[in-house]
């Protein structure tokens, strides 16, 4: 029994972040897409990609390259909510998955995850601090009407994010306009 929750859970976990791996992330989206439409609900996505994260891995090593995604994966445990589901989506992108949030909120936790992460030294390497910013994209159903739309909204919204200089929250709009903010 104790073996089989062990292999549950690591089919789920991302290993290195400890967060909700692709898979589950998956899942679970499009469960949360069925409950939302099913009771005329709300649900907001969040993308995050950390900004020039090729350059820690060049300059410090992937040893501190993991240091970092782990340190990003703290700031989204200590920021979202237990109904939340954050996820390593891939290498250094994450996803956040907000039930019963609309955009503004989920633009409000983007921000609030964008701050915490631009204001975190990072000792990872002895006698070096340094910060690593993180870009973001947000979107929302039911403007964004099925799971594929939703995460290409946010995905398109995280993209203008890097394109707009990155470290900035950029929301998909409901005419597929969008706001950046830093």
């Amino acid at each position: 029994m104790r073996l089989h929750r062990i292999v549950e859970r690591q089919a789920s976990t991302d290993g290195l972040t400890d967060l909700a791996n692709r898979r589950h992330f998956e899942e679970t989206l499009a469960g949360e897409i069925s409950r939302a439409e099913r009771f005329d609900g709300s649900l907001a996505l969040v993308l995050a990609d950390l900004d020039d994260f090729k350059q820690v891995n060049d300059r410090y090593g992937h040893q501190a390259g993991d240091d970092v995604l782990r340190e990003f994966a703290a700031v989204l445990r200590d920021t979202v909510r237990d109904i939340d589901l954050a996820a390593r989506y891939g290498g250094e992108e994450f996803a956040v998955l907000l039930p019963q949030t609309d955009p503004e909120g989920a633009e409000r936790l983007a921000e609030r995850l964008r701050e915490a992460m631009a204001n975190r030294r990072l000792a990872i390497v002895p006698g070096t601090a340094f910060t690593v910013t993180a870009s973001f994209g947000v979107a929302a159903f039911p403007e964004a009407p099925t799971g594929a739309a939703l995460f290409a909204a946010a995905d398109e919204a995280l993209y203008r994010a890097k394109s707009a200089g990155k470290n900035c929250v950029v929301c998909a709009g409901a005419e597929g306009a969008v706001r950046a903010r830093q």
